[in-house]
């Protein structure tokens, strides 16, 4: 979805609020009535109280869930734009799932904040995330990682602290994909696209992605910039999203690349 129908979509859409159903007007009116009359029985008036907050936050609940619905239908795949070198696969950056999801999710009411909280596991961080409703219902969700200290080989290669930021960023990630079920594309492929058929975007990714984040040298890097560009050029004639796509997320991953072989050759980036 483009930003300009995003922007037309808030202009236009009612904001829910709770327990706004003929409903629970009426039982509000009720109590109200019922809490100027002193004979009222106290322990009515509680039950009354109760009842009409189950009855709000079963209406909470529902726009919750109805919203989420709708906020699934409209959120698209997200393709892998990172690679990791030490497992030689590819993955999505948080930053990227949150430019693409967070547009739509925002327009159905909803917002996430993150936190931690004290895991039952040892070594391991519990990352919290609350996922609210402008209508009132809240969904929380968590998930138990081990803290990640240590590289592919076993060997700790991270600061405390950077080993917990490592791991606080991947829950993120992990949480987000969950509570919108979003699906990662180029996955399953090796890259090789039928002779004769235009590759995909998953396709393409795979192929120059990981060749941005092994280059071993700033001319072998520059190289793959060229033919990279070139062949989204190409791809321009019958897909311009598609093209559009692949020369953005190279452009990421040469300038990343460029950055680390700028500074001194390391490992791939630990997800």
């Amino acid at each position: 979805m483009t930003n300009s129908a995003l922007a037309e979509r808030t202009e236009t859409r009612q904001i829910a609020s709770p327990a706004t159903t003929n409903e629970s007007t009426a039982m509000l009116t009720m109590i109200q009535r019922a809490a100027t009359d002193p004979a009222f029985d106290a322990d009515k008036m509680q039950k009354m109280m109760e009842m009409y907050e189950r009855h709000t936050d079963r209406t909470a609940a529902a726009a919750f869930n109805a919203a989420m619905v709708r906020a699934q239908a409209e959120i698209g795949p997200v393709f892998r734009d990172k690679f990791n070198a030490q497992t030689n696969s590819a993955y999505a950056a948080l930053e990227s799932i949150d430019r693409k999801i967070s547009p739509v999710y925002t327009l159905h009411g909803f917002s996430l904040s993150f936190g931690t909280g004290d895991s039952p596991l040892v070594g391991h961080i519990r990352t919290i995330c609350d996922c609210m409703h402008e209508a009132g219902h809240t969904k929380t969700y968590h998930v138990d990682l081990p803290i990640d200290s240590a590289g592919i080989k076993g060997s700790v290669n991270k600061t405390g602290v950077h080993a917990s930021g490592s791991t606080f960023s991947y829950a993120r990630r992990y949480l987000t994909m969950m509570i919108f079920n979003v699906v990662l594309t180029n996955e399953d492929n090796d890259g090789n696209g039928d002779e004769g058929q235009p590759q995909s975007l998953g396709e393409l990714m795979n192929l120059w992605i990981p060749k941005a984040y092994a280059a071993d040298s700033k001319e072998s890097l520059t190289a793959i910039w060229q033919e990279g560009v070139k062949a989204s050029q190409d791809l321009k004639v019958t897909d311009n999203k598609t093209a559009t796509d692949l020369y953005e997320a190279l452009k990421v991953a040469v300038t990343t690349r460029g950055s680390q072989l700028s500074a001194s050759p390391q490992e791939g980036e630990s997800q």
